[in-house]
């Protein structure tokens, strides 16, 4: 099960940043004087929901919700730039984030006293430093995979192979290269004998891929990849978590996370709290309110991402990412984030050079 699996296990979603709108918040009002009013960058959609939910159900602090727009290592470059001043009181992202957060040691250190409720989360996959400092605090576990409206899709999709078939003709939705850490072209390499350390037959398939007019979307933002889904425009897909649970609410929804054919990517997603800031208390007052059983419930159940406090009920809809040791070795591929990290850059200017021109 979850609870058992070591921290290298829970990776990923490769969704964040540039600050792109900030929302009033929107959490319960409180009297003056007693309430810190706190800024934390979010996913879109139901995850952002989900932690007005949290929030609404506090009263210690108000909000302003910045959004991620893409990849969650995109706001790492604005945090450098603005360094050592900074914006945000806290920002939801995955272990490839958090790593160079890490790094660059923009982040506080988490006393275990200050969020008490940490000890109901499993301890092997807490972030630490090379000193072994705490430095993030881990909410959920989600995972990228591949999917498919089983109401819509043309065919019954059985392996990658099949992505190129004819039938699938515009009705595909491919992550753009901002999106899932880019997770989604080492899933064609492990396919076609490669790796994260060998993307050639990753590009070789993706060229295919694009060169075949299957991709009817590339997908630059999770609401476009929801919006696609949900429309018909689209009916097959890579992406994130919280993308398919939105599918899945009022579609029927097929996930390879348990398909041999296949490899999902599992991520923890959490909170990084920053130095810096003038409400360092509050910001973790929050966070502890918001890794407790009943709040990660909530939380789980709104944003599509499966609890991670021990005390918290997993939603029956999220058992797909509840793995046995047999079926995690077939299916969850763990790739080295640190390649991974190192060579977006490189990997995006490749996607416009030699992909998009193909779409």
């Amino acid at each position: 099960m979850l609870h058992n699996m070591t921290r290298r296990r829970f990776m990923g979603s490769a969704v964040a940043l540039g600050a792109a709108g900030t929302i009033a918040g929107l959490a319960r009002p409180v009297a003056a004087g007693t309430s810190a009013d706190l800024t934390a960058v979010e996913w879109g959609g139901d995850v952002v929901e989900a932690m007005k939910q949290v929030a609404a159900a506090q009263n210690g602090a108000t909000f302003n919700w910045v959004l991620h727009q893409g990849g969650a290592g995109a706001i790492l470059p604005k945090i450098k730039a603005a360094w050592p001043n900074v914006d945000f009181d806290y920002v939801a992202g995955w272990e490839g984030s958090f790593n160079s957060m890490v790094k660059e040691d923009w982040l506080e250190t988490i006393n275990p006293a200050d969020i008490p409720n940490l000890a109901d989360i499993p301890e092997k996959i807490i972030i630490r430093d090379a000193k072994g400092n705490i430095k993030a605090v881990p909410r959920a576990v989600g995972g990228m995979y591949f999917g498919a409206r089983s109401d819509t899709a043309p065919l019954v999709i059985k392996t990658i192979d099949d992505l190129l078939s004819p039938d699938l003709k515009g009705a595909i939705c491919w992550p753009g290269p901002t999106q899932s850490m880019m997770l989604q072209i080492v899933a064609l390499a492990l396919h076609a004998g490669g790796s994260e350390t060998n993307m050639e037959p990753g590009w070789k398939l993706m060229k295919e891929l694009a060169k075949s007019g299957n991709i009817g979307r590339v997908a630059v933002t999770d609401i476009d990849f929801t919006n696609s889904l949900t429309s018909g425009e689209t009916s097959v897909g890579f992406f994130a978590e919280p993308g398919w649970a939105a599918v899945a609410k009022n579609f029927p929804v097929t996930r390879f996370t348990k398909d041999a054919n296949f490899k999902a990517f599992l991520y923890q997603s959490g909170f990084g709290v920053l130095k810096n800031r003038p409400n360092t208390k509050a910001t973790l007052d929050f966070v502890n309110f918001a890794i407790s059983p009943e709040m990660n419930a909530l939380y789980a159940k709104v944003a599509g991402e499966a609890p991670l406090n021990a005390k918290a009920m997993t939603p029956d809809n999220l058992k797909h990412l509840a793995f046995t040791p047999d079926e995690f070795a077939r299916s969850v591929y763990v790739p080295d984030y640190n390649v991974v990290l190192e060579q977006q850059d490189a990997w995006s200017k490749r996607w416009e050079q030699d992909i998009a021109p193909l779409l």
